[in-house]
């Protein structure tokens, strides 16, 4: 079987799932990684015979592909922010929209030595990005998963970086994972989806991706929103900040919570498809 054969095959499989591009997307992606081969190659190796010693993989892998399981998850790696990243089913696939978080970070603290907290941090996709970007910051970050920890301190090796880790839950504004430091940042893209929108999730995000890290009570939608900013009243510097990824249909509610605990200078930017998705506020007269 040839490279454009296989990738042939594949898209078909997956139809029945995602729409024909989409399909064809990931049977790319997947075809890529296990060929070791970057997507511009596709068109030059074409004609090029699969090695046959694959076959038993690529029958096992792309069974898990057409049940749903996402491809990241399959190949164990994706790319954020120009980065390698490994994922498993411990922590979400980092999104494009969550690059845009990062990035407003990026621009308003270059060359700055500032010290910067990721609270829920999964794969570690912002601390580790923030990490490498940032070179002058010191950067902390924690989740409540100990798998997912552990996914990250992977990643910021991988990566090359320098961050600092502790297992910490956020309903937990007592005590504090790194005693009395005090933050320029706090960044957080915390679970937001209300539990009743799961069944109309495509499975390969419902059915794969960890619902601790997705999905809240319908009767406590906007808790870790509450949670961010009494933390954030704690351990922030005096003109420090809070940028948080938002669910668009409650934005203006979490606006709201920051300005009910006295946060000043509260913004609100829209993603690349003009949807309001992040927020930030700060402790600047606090």
């Amino acid at each position: 079987m040839t490279v454009k054969q296989l990738i042939t095959d594949i898209t078909r499989r997956l139809q029945p799932l995602y729409d024909p591009r989409e399909a064809a997307a990931v049977a790319s992606l997947y075809v890529c990684s296990r060929l070791c081969m970057e997507h511009h190659e596709i068109a030059l190796r074409r004609d090029e015979e699969v090695p046959e010693a694959l076959s038993p993989q690529v029958r096992n892998e792309v069974g898990q592909l057409a049940d749903g399981c996402p491809v990241q998850y399959v190949i164990g790696e994706t790319d954020f922010y120009g980065l390698p990243f490994q994922v498993n089913p411990s922590v979400l696939i980092p999104r494009p929209e969550t690059e845009e978080l990062v990035q407003m970070i990026v621009r308003q603290y270059e060359n700055r030595r500032v010290d910067i907290w990721d609270v829920g941090t999964g794969s570690g996709c912002i601390a580790v990005s923030l990490a490498k970007m940032l070179p002058a910051a010191r950067v902390f970050a924690t989740d409540i998963s100990e798998n997912a920890l552990e996914v990250a301190r992977g990643n910021a090796a991988l990566n090359g970086v320098g961050v600092s880790f502790a297992c910490h839950d956020l309903r937990d504004v007592e005590n504090l994972p790194f005693g009395n430091r005090r933050f320029d940042v706090i960044v957080s893209n915390p679970p937001y989806v209300p539990a009743s929108d799961r069944a109309s999730m495509h499975r390969n995000v419902a059915g794969y991706e960890p619902a601790l890290a997705l999905f809240v009570p319908d009767d406590d939608k906007l808790w870790c929103y509450d949670a961010i900013a009494r933390v954030g009243r704690r351990a922030l510097n005096p003109a420090g900040r809070v940028f948080a990824e938002t669910y668009h249909n409650f934005h203006d509610e979490i606006g709201e919570i920051f300005q009910a605990f006295g946060y000043q200078d509260i913004q609100s930017y829209r993603d690349l498809n003009n949807h309001l998705r992040f927020i930030s506020a700060s402790t600047a007269n606090g």
